[in-house]
């Protein structure tokens, strides 16, 4: 198989998501490994778990530079908003009745309001140094998950990857 069919084949299988036996067959050994460790549920998890604890070590960060949190409260408030204008008229001879209507549209909108709240630095950085550990934990299992699925999906045929990766 040529070098360009080969490329062809894992951009098609990654797009769509749609593996099959015979796109399988046309991947070499390790990139049907790397295909099926890296969508393993396990793997996805801990990948998300690292990501969570970057966020807050970023929100924490930006919390002690500014030195206060945000407490945001909301509430949802009806507005209604005036609309179109319409008018019928009946009458008899010189006795006209006009009678108009507005129509107004009801939505509903978050009205939120923004109050600064001190922070306990100590508790910060304590909470700073958790969320740390945690992105290490995270990337350690992730590690040792991935390289599990490699060590079992790298040596099997196409057919029993394929058959592994649809099971899971």
């Amino acid at each position: 198989m040529t070098s360009n069919t080969k490329y062809f084949v894992a951009i098609l299988v990654s797009i769509c998501g749609c593996a099959t036996v015979s796109s399988f067959q046309k991947m070499p050994s390790h990139e049907r490994a790397q295909y099926v460790c890296s969508r393993d549920s396990d793997y996805k998890r801990l990948s998300n778990d690292e990501s969570i604890h970057e966020a807050k070590i970023d929100e924490i960060n930006s919390v002690l530079s500014r030195g206060y949190r945000v407490h945001k409260a909301c509430k949802t408030v009806k507005v209604e908003k005036p609309g179109a204008v319409s008018c019928t008229s009946n009458g008899v001879g010189n006795a006209i009745n006009t009678d108009c209507r507005q129509k107004t549209t009801t939505t509903y909108e978050n009205d939120c309001t923004e109050t600064p709240v001190a922070i306990d630095a100590n508790l910060e950085r304590g909470n700073l140094d958790a969320s740390k550990n945690m992105v290490v934990r995270a990337k350690i299992e992730k590690n040792n998950v991935y390289s599990r699925c490699y060590s079992l999906i790298e040596p099997m045929s196409a057919e029993q990857a394929f058959n592994y990766y649809n099971k899971k």
